[in-house]
């Protein structure tokens, strides 16, 4: 994962994409569009970045049983065209030991982003080696919960938040596909920042947070969220909820306009000192697995404080 590390002359440990323990693959990619399998299905969604030359011949992009399209003339969405019938319940996608259950959502999502997948083995790695048993995590804009599920597995204990219903749902199903139905989760459907303001009022502290901001978005009571303006208020809503000497700190961006040096930037100006601990920052990407080119998929930014330190 391409990175840019602080705490110099440290080297960021090289990674590889997970794919052979991971059911999902990008399989192409290429003039705009991106070739996946998730399980046994193929899907192609947008991928504006591709801009190079699709890899495969038309009749492998053809084993698709959908594809999604963004509407013309609209700022944003788009809508699914189905060329086979599908499971409506959706069906299991593994990774590592964790089980999710997916399906085509709105807005292209199908349930899980394969982007995150190394963010899902750091986040357990870190959590393992913490000498805080139970490790205190928040996830905050939950979604369907794979971050939820690496943290529970590595032995920490949950606190999911995400404004939609349906969401936290499907990510409580999630852990009980994954066998972790009897781990300390706290599940919450709620605005995230009304949630962050009742934590700070209450004294409820966190050794680790894991946030993955939209662009845009709505509250269970229509509450409007917009990260060029929501979002320092939510970094420091957060310093108020994370403990004096907290463990990790694990942000991630999809939005237009934002760099992994913004979430670098903003970590350093809320939550920690620069010079505290060790920072990760970079693109998150998928690599195609056959030709092995890295498709760029939004960016992240991970501080961790090493293991027996008090900085």
């Amino acid at each position: 994962m391409p990175s840019t590390t602080s705490k110099a002359p440290q080297k960021m440990k090289q990674i590889h994409y997970p794919v052979n323990d991971f059911d999902y693959r990008l399989v192409d990619s290429g003039d705009g569009k991106k070739l996946e399998r998730f399980g046994p299905h193929y899907f192609i969604r947008p991928a504006p970045q591709a801009i190079w030359q699709r890899r495969l011949p038309e009749k492998e992009w053809k084993q698709a049983v959908g594809e999604y399209t963004y509407s013309k003339g609209k700022d944003y969405g788009g809508e699914w065209e189905f060329f086979t019938e599908l499971p409506e319940e959706g069906w299991p996608l593994s990774f590592q030991d964790l089980t999710a259950q997916v399906r085509p959502m709105g807005f292209g999502h199908i349930g899980v982003f394969p982007e995150q997948a190394l963010n899902w083995i750091w986040l357990r790695d870190r959590i393992k080696k913490s000498s805080a048993k139970p490790c205190n995590v928040l996830n905050i804009f939950g979604y369907t919960g794979m971050s939820t599920l690496a943290a529970a597995a590595g032995g920490a204990k949950v606190t999911h938040v995400d404004a939609a219903r349906n969401s936290v749902a499907w990510a409580r199903k999630n852990m009980e596909l994954s066998g972790l139905g009897d781990r300390p989760v706290r599940w919450i459907v709620d605005d995230v920042l009304k949630f962050l303001r009742r934590e700070l009022r209450r004294g409820n502290r966190y050794d680790g947070i894991i946030l993955d901001p939209p662009s845009f978005g709505r509250g269970p009571k229509n509450e409007v969220w917009k990260i060029e303006k929501d979002f320092p208020q939510l970094m420091d809503l957060c310093h108020g909820v994370l403990n004096k000497k907290p463990l990790f700190i694990l942000a991630t961006t999809h939005s237009p306009g934002f760099s992994s040096l913004t979430l670098q930037n903003m970590i350093h100006a809320y939550l920690v000192k620069p010079g505290s601990g060790t920072i990760e920052s970079g693109e998150m990407f998928i690599q195609d697995t056959g030709s092995k080119l890295q498709l760029p998929s939004g960016f992240f930014s991970r501080w961790s404080r090493e293991v027996n330190s008090d900085a």
